[in-house]
């Protein structure tokens, strides 16, 4: 699968705690601040979902990933990022920040399988809080469109390993539309 050039890799964006942010919109809030799969809930709105593998590998975090895992290790962790597509539609980039500990267990030979069929299919996994995060559309796909995208990250836990999960909501994505 080719991977549209128009997506940004990586996503160092200013990251807040969802009541520190005004979400007018109650519908999108609850897109945000939904703590079920996404993968299951896009799942829901289409005919054909496909997960787009943009790239799996070690490379540095970004200062904020690193800060939120409490971490200074460079190479403990692989990045996973992705595009989940609705219908042949871009809805939704996802950066994952994975230990090698999981990548090397649970988490191995992912491929173009979605994560979240395995965070939540396995009770050992545990999510915590959101953190949620505005982007302009015109700075981060380098594109016209004038509006805002949103985001949301989240940690998982298993034992004493955690990860984060972040994904962006892309101009087409379900999110935004309110019927």
């Amino acid at each position: 699968m080719v991977v549209p050039e128009e997506f940004p890799v990586g996503l160092d964006a200013d990251w807040q705690a969802p009541g520190s942010v005004k979400i007018d919109c109650p519908y999108l809030k609850n897109w945000l601040l939904d703590t079920g799969s996404l993968t299951e809930r896009l799942q829901s709105l289409c005919r054909h979902f496909e997960l787009k593998l943009i790239g799996q590998k070690k490379q540095p975090l970004h200062t904020s990933e690193a800060n939120w895992l409490n971490s200074s290790v460079p190479g403990e962790y692989q990045v996973r990022e992705v595009v989940l597509m609705g219908d042949g539609a871009p809805w939704v980039f996802a950066r994952s920040v994975i230990p090698e500990a999981l990548i090397q267990s649970e988490l191995g030979g992912l491929g173009c399988q979605p994560l979240g069929q395995r965070l939540f299919n396995d009770p050992r996994f545990r999510r915590g809080g959101f953190e949620v995060c505005r982007i302009p559309a015109q700075q981060w796909l380098n594109t016209q469109q004038p509006e805002t995208l949103w985001g949301r990250r989240s940690r998982f836990y298993f034992d004493n390993l955690s990860m984060i999960v972040a994904e962006v909501f892309l101009p087409a994505a379900p999110v935004y539309n309110q019927e």
